[in-house]
C-alpha cells in the first residue's frame, strides 16, 4: 500500500470512528482505532500539501474524540457513583429495617 492509500484508508476510518462516537459506540470506535493504528504509524514526513491536509484532520479528529471519550468516562464515572451509593442506600435501609 502506498503512503497515499494509508492516508486515504486513515482518513476513512476517521469517518468511521467519528460515526461510531456520535452513536456512543465506543467498542466500535476502538476496534475501528486499532484498524487505524498501523496506517498512521506508517506515514512518512515527506508527504505533499494535501495530504498533510488530510493527516492534519486525522490528528484533530484524535484529539477531539480523546476529549469526547474522557468527557464520557466522567460522566460514566459520575454515573456509576451515583448509582453505587442509591445501593448503599437501600442496603442501609433494610438494615435499619431488620433492626
Amino acid at each position: 500500500m502506498n503512503q497515499q492509500e494509508a492516508i486515504q484508508n486513515a482518513w476513512a476510518l476517521t469517518e468511521a470512528i467519528e460515526a461510531a462516537v456520535s452513536q456512543n459506540d465506543w467498542a466500535r470506535a476502538a476496534e475501528l482505532d486499532a484498524a487505524r493504528a498501523p496506517l498512521v504509524m506508517s506515514l512518512q514526513g515527506n508527504q505533499p500539501a494535501e495530504a498533510l491536509a488530510v493527516i492534519k484532520q486525522v490528528q484533530a479528529s484524535m484529539e477531539a474524540v480523546a476529549a469526547r471519550a474522557k468527557d464520557a468516562q466522567a460522566a460514566l464515572s459520575t454515573t456509576y457513583r451515583r448509582s453505587m451509593d442509591g445501593a448503599k442506600a437501600v442496603s442501609r435501609y433494610h438494615q435499619a429495617a431488620r433492626f
